[in-house]
């Protein structure tokens, strides 16, 4: 039988520690990469614990797309208007639960001593090139499609710049601080927990490839006509959503060491009393 300590508790007076919540949180985060602990050490547990506490809001988001996609499809709305409104929900949404993690952040970087910014190879590679790649195809990608379709709806290729414009700013709003933050870490393990969620944000705040899906915007629009292009959109949309998907598969769930946190009992070599 596990027998466990009582999680720390939030204290008002004490800002910079983790709550219940996020105690708990990262406890369950930790055991699904393999580091089963009662109580994680203090600066991952405020890290990851805020992270997760935004995720489980992504249920609502969810459901909220599905409103929009529904909106975007009907006649009534303007080509444009469905680009933009499609593209403001999809990177609105991210970044507001981004927002949310920043405070515990700052929190975390009072907790452990200042790290260095990582090089830009290093760092990149932490994020996964899988993902940078669905980045790099949605909006380049993008923008070929986008100006393709100027010579046949200029009003349509307008809203899907704006479009594009606004995914833009809030990948790179997110990327900025993934990339060139500092480490912040005072263990092994934290070290580990530090790249992970690096990855872990670029997808889940940033996910670029989503606005791969403008494409079939385009293609609705022109129904039962089929656009220029059609191969090459449908291939962008595959190889956007698949190099995305590549990049959440590919580190989910990725073992990490273990460090000086109170580990479960019974898993540590010693026998509970």
């Amino acid at each position: 039988m596990t027998v466990r300590e009582p999680a720390m508790s939030a204290d008002p007076d004490l800002p910079d520690q983790p709550t219940v919540e996020e105690v708990d949180l990262t406890r369950a985060w930790l055991a699904r990469r393999g580091v089963a602990v009662d109580r994680p050490s203090p600066l991952p547990a405020v890290r990851v614990g805020a992270r997760e506490q935004a995720r489980r809001s992504y249920s609502v988001f969810g459901a909220l797309l599905g409103v929009i996609w529904v909106a975007a499809i009907l006649p009534p709305i303007p080509v444009p208007a469905k680009f933009v409104l499609v593209s403001v929900v999809f990177t609105a949404y991210p970044l507001l639960q981004w927002r949310r993690v920043r405070p515990r952040e700052r929190v975390a970087a009072r907790l452990a001593p200042g790290g260095a910014r990582l090089p830009w190879r290093v760092a990149a590679g932490q994020v996964g090139w899988w993902y940078l790649a669905s980045v790099a195809i949605t909006y380049a990608g993008g923008v070929v499609l986008c100006a393709a379709r100027f010579a046949t709806s200029p009003p349509a290729a307008a809203g899907w710049a704006a479009a594009l414009a606004v995914g833009l700013a809030g990948t790179v709003l997110v990327l900025g601080p993934v990339l060139r933050g500092p480490v912040i870490a005072d263990d092994e393990t934290s070290l580990a927990v530090d790249a992970a969620l690096r990855a872990q944000d670029a997808a889940t705040f940033a996910p670029a490839a989503a606005l791969a899906m403008l494409a079939w915007i385009d293609l609705d629009a022109t129904w039962p006509a089929v656009p220029p292009w059609f191969p090459v959109r449908v291939a962008y949309l595959v190889l956007a959503l698949g190099t995305l998907l590549a990049a959440r598969f590919g580190r989910r769930n990725r073992a990490l060491p273990p460090g000086p946190h109170r580990p479960a009992a019974g898993l540590s070599g010693s026998t509970p009393s």
